[in-house]
């Protein structure tokens, strides 16, 4: 169970260290109008309020911050998981099993809800 979750938290860091590079590639506001324009997401209610310098310094600020957001959150994540392998320590194999089938159970409604709901999209087109 340990080699698993230090295998979880190796892949979530070079997931991490893969989206910061990707994520690390900012345009400088000169160059926007030479180069393909930056593409990201403006907070909630600024996408009607900011221009397209404004958003685009944005996209500049998320750019700077995004990697040591992704470093914290592998990190919240490795806690968490951390957490919860202590946890599921406590129950017997008895209450592991019941664990196991209701997240099976759960698992399985949520991917039958996605199926029906593609089933009636495609019924309206």
């Amino acid at each position: 169970m340990t080699q698993t979750m230090i295998r979880k938290v190796v892949w979530v860091s070079v997931v991490a260290a893969a989206a910061a590079m990707v994520g690390s590639s900012s345009l400088s506001i000169g160059q926007e109008s030479k180069q393909k324009k930056a593409k990201g997401r403006v907070p909630a209610f600024y996408a009607d309020v900011v221009t397209e310098t404004q958003r685009q310094q944005i996209y500049a600020i998320q750019d700077k911050y995004a990697r040591q957001i992704a470093d914290l959150q592998a990190q919240l994540d490795a806690v968490s998981r951390q957490r919860d392998t202590e946890i599921e320590s406590l129950l017997n194999a008895e209450q592991k099993d019941k664990v196991k089938k209701a997240r099976d159970e759960a698992v399985a409604k949520k991917k039958k809800a996605v199926e029906d709901k593609k089933a009636s999209a495609d019924k309206v087109k």
